[in-house]
């Protein structure tokens, strides 16, 4: 998992994963270190930003609102998308488009992925929640 770096005052590392409700999936976590189960690999420098921490405010609450859990998608809306949508607003630049390129890749073959990978699954599609229990490991 790429996740890009994001330095405030106080240097935060912004993510997004999915969840089952519709609320933001969008959270912080300390720098370089992830959430459980993540290992970090690099840092890849899009750019630079003129804006002040309010206007990065401004953008991190506006991208938390667009990016509610239940949204994420695997291949079409995970924390890559999330991060090109970030360094986009916050520098006019997107990272390489290699980052994504595995899920890019899932979506222009759907018939070899579940296809709760390709899109998210609603709560009463019983189908895509099995599939995606499948690919889960069990605790």
């Amino acid at each position: 998992m790429f996740i890009l770096l994001f330095m405030l005052s106080n240097p935060v590392e912004f993510n997004f994963g999915g969840h089952e409700y519709n609320f933001t999936g969008v959270f912080c976590v300390e720098p370089r270190v992830g959430p459980p189960g993540v290992i970090f690999k690099e840092t890849i420098l899009v750019g630079f930003t003129t804006m002040t921490d309010q206007e990065i405010n401004q953008v991190i609450q506006t991208l938390s609102k667009e990016y509610s859990g239940d949204s994420y998608a695997l291949l079409t809306r995970n924390c890559n998308h999330f991060s090109s949508d970030m360094a986009y607003r916050l520098t006019g630049s997107r990272p390489p488009g290699w980052i994504n390129r595995a899920a890019k890749l899932g979506t222009m073959f759907p018939c070899v992925v579940p296809q709760g990978w390709v899109e998210p699954p609603s709560a009463e599609d019983e189908e895509s929640i099995r599939d995606r229990e499948t690919l889960l490991p069990r605790q």
